[in-house]
């Protein structure tokens, strides 16, 4: 079971990656909670629901999403700040779609419901399968940012506001049927990531 701890939270914060200060009709997502029912067993939220910490050693994939907004359309930005890799970076950072069962000892991309970008070694994910996207590998402390463009059917990554590539292109939507959630899986004890800020 997931726990929910209401504590006042941090103002932590990050710019917007220059090269999309001038992006037509991008929505910054400053509201992003993670959602206690969303979430696989064994994880504590706390900051008002805006941190996430893995508490279990059961050591199988779990994830846990936003539970306050769903996309089929638009192009989103959101940024989550890696606190702990855990012991070996074991962390995803993605999207799952409303068909994703967050109760399962899954990651992100089992199935074909989510996309990942694998902290560990900087690979991409989907469909069950790993793929080389960047050398770039973060660390305790680092910044992830993510563009969801669900007009160009693309996901891009960031690090430390510097843009690694698009990921993913060809996002599969169907109008309003298809809602994507930002989301997050870890593999190991002690892994904590937390929704932050994104500055204008």
């Amino acid at each position: 079971m997931c726990d929910s701890v209401d504590i006042e939270p941090h103002r932590d914060s990050f710019p917007l990656p220059h090269s999309l200060k001038f992006k037509h009709g991008l929505k910054i997502e400053n509201d992003l909670l993670f959602d206690a029912t969303n979430c696989g067993p064994g994880f504590s939220l706390t900051e008002h629901n805006t941190n996430v910490r893995k508490t279990s050693s059961n050591g199988v994939w779990y994830s846990c999403r936003i539970g306050n907004a769903g996309w089929s359309r638009g192009a989103h930005y959101w940024s989550v700040r890696i606190h702990d890799r855990g012991p070996s970076g074991q962390v995803e950072v993605g999207i799952v779609n409303g068909n994703a069962d967050m109760g399962a000892n899954a990651d992100l991309p089992t199935g074909s419901n989510g996309y990942g970008y694998y902290v560990v070694n900087g690979n991409k994910l989907a469909f069950a399968t790993q793929i080389g996207f960047s050398q770039t590998i973060p660390r305790n402390g680092d910044v992830i940012g993510i563009l969801l463009d669900l007009e160009e059917l693309t996901l891009t990554y960031f690090h430390n506001g510097h843009n690694l590539g698009t990921a993913f292109g060809k996002i599969p939507i169907n109008q309003d049927v298809i809602k994507y959630y930002p989301a997050i899986a870890c593999y190991e004890i002690e892994c904590s990531v937390s929704m932050i800020k994104t500055i204008t």
